[in-house]
């Protein structure tokens, strides 16, 4: 059983390591877990994951990967994070909307192509957004270092679990499976467990055996647990 996981720099985690592998299609991919595919296409939003003619050309590049697959894949779609920790309180801001709306419309235009690759053949699967963990900057949106934040820890985390619930929902009306560790990321005083991390942004490996934990009860009996079993 293989999960093909497609999306932005978060998929680099079901790779097996803690380093940020090429952008996909490079062939120098390196991937320890052989129950996993890793496909980091750009830094595309969730929000524009519907669109065509983007500046990361999400669209189109997703259509490209899928052509490859075989009929029948399992696609874990990993989005949403940046909209989380970069965009939605930024456009709650700029556009005077409260996030609830903003973040309605960004899981609305998600989730359609979710759908639409249902109907092409596949069997997604959805990550959860990971909680932001605290950073030395809370707004970074004007900054030049490396990752883009704007609120605070605990803002970003608050639009963070409504997308996350927000998503969830949807995917349990249409029977589609949900994998979400949100709340296993964080301590007994409601503060992110950094130990998780690899970075300011990113899980490392040390996450990897909740997933495979909530991956064994969502597809028990469907050959994952073996597989898993003999890797392990």
């Amino acid at each position: 059983m293989i999960f093909h996981c497609i999306g932005d720099s978060h998929a680099n985690f079901f790779s097996g390591t803690d380093e940020i592998q090429p952008e996909w299609p490079a062939a120098e991919i390196r991937n320890r877990l052989p129950f996993f595919r890793p496909y980091r296409i750009g830094p595309v939003l969730a929000y524009n994951l519907c669109e065509y003619g983007t500046t990361t050309r999400g669209r189109e590049k997703l259509e490209n990967l899928l052509t490859r697959l075989d009929p029948g894949s399992h696609v874990m779609f990993c989005f949403g994070e940046i909209d989380c920790r970069a965009h939605i309180i930024l456009q709650s801001q700029k556009q005077n909307r409260p996030p609830e709306a903003v973040i309605q419309e960004v899981v609305a235009r998600y989730f359609s192509v979710i759908l639409e690759t249902r109907k092409m053949g596949f069997q997604p699967l959805i990550w959860n957004v990971i909680p932001s963990a605290p950073t030395e900057i809370n707004d970074r949106i004007t900054v030049p270092p490396q990752y883009l934040f704007h609120g605070s820890c605990e803002e970003r985390n608050r639009v963070t679990r409504l997308f996350n619930q927000t998503l969830k929902t949807l995917a349990k009306s249409a029977g589609i499976q949900f994998l979400s560790l949100f709340d296993q990321l964080f301590l007994e005083d409601g503060s992110v467990n950094q130990s998780y991390f690899s970075d300011e942004i990113h899980l490392s490996q040390k996450a990897m055996p909740l997933v495979l934990e909530s991956l064994n009860k969502l597809f028990k009996g469907n050959g994952f647990c073996d597989s898993q079993k003999r890797y392990t």
